[in-house]
């Protein structure tokens, strides 16, 4: 998957702290729609939600690199950086629209999961080999 645009929006006021920053907390929610549209990009819509087939967050790694404030205009493009066995890996990249600087980045790994079994699933071979993976 090569780097796709996965989110647009805005900082709204009640997002903000009392420093006027985007909390935390949003910063993990814009990145977990970036997450959504990310599935769609690496064709997993057609098995996540199917079969009792979910997704499952196992590790996520934040880094807040300039300020985001309160009507600021962001974007954020994803990237898939690894595909291992059962998981892989996402690399998000939230800018600043006006400025186009890098304001923060979450690196997150995911697995398919077994919402009956409660374990982790392979990563379909058909998907490695379209995204590139494995020939």
């Amino acid at each position: 998957m090569k780097k796709a645009l996965t989110y647009k929006g805005a900082v709204m006021t009640w997002e903000c702290d009392s420093n006027r920053h985007m909390n935390v907390m949003y910063y993990v929610n814009k990145f977990e729609h970036a997450g959504r549209n990310t599935n769609v990009e690496l064709g997993l819509i057609d098995i996540v939600g199917k079969n009792d087939v979910g997704i499952v967050v196992v590790e996520q790694q934040i880094k807040y690199l300039r300020e985001v404030l309160e009507d600021d205009l962001i974007y954020i493009e994803s990237t898939l950086v690894d595909i291992g066995n059962k998981a892989f890996t996402i690399l998000h990249e939230m800018y600043n629209t006006k400025s186009k600087e890098l304001v923060s980045t979450m690196k997150v790994v995911i697995v398919l999961f077994d919402q009956v079994g409660r374990k982790a699933l392979p990563f379909p071979k058909e998907k490695k080999i379209a995204l590139g993976f494995i020939e």
